[in-house]
């Protein structure tokens, strides 16, 4: 590997711990201004490996939980999964997102994905539940029509 490319990296990494410790100071202290910074540190993280799965991870979840753009999260997290697959949570909080978005039957099918794979206890059970409030739902307005 050429040197310039481990320095990109390694300045990657440290983008991404400076935006992993403004998320944290923004959820301690409810501080916006600390979430944007993160998604910009993680946004600085991407521009210099643009393969980091995790990032598009972290950043994604930020944009839905945090941040309220759903749609943002949905492409971040998209993303992450396309990277590395083995990033199963990509598939739940898509799922949020999508919920978000009531964008129900998408909602459903990521949190189905995601029980198919995923092995996170309360995760798992969040899931199940959402995927029978929300099949009731898609039901009740496919009736409707």
């Amino acid at each position: 590997m050429k040197l310039t490319v481990w320095l990109q990296r390694l300045w990657a990494r440290l983008y991404y711990i400076q935006g992993g410790i403004y998320r944290y100071w923004g959820n301690k202290y409810g501080n916006r201004w600390a979430h944007l910074v993160a998604v910009e540190s993680f946004s600085q993280a991407l521009a210099l490996d643009p393969s980091f799965a995790r990032v598009y991870l972290d950043r994604g979840i930020l944009y839905w939980r945090e941040l309220d753009h759903p749609r943002k999260a949905i492409i971040d997290l998209t993303k992450a999964e396309v990277l590395d697959p083995r990033l199963t949570e990509a598939r739940f909080n898509r799922g949020v997102a999508h919920q978000q978005l009531r964008e129900y039957e998408r909602a459903v099918a990521d949190f189905r994905a995601y029980l198919a794979v995923g092995d996170h206890p309360y995760w798992r059970q969040y899931a199940e539940r959402m995927m029978v409030e929300l099949s009731e739902w898609v039901c009740d307005v496919e009736e409707g029509e």
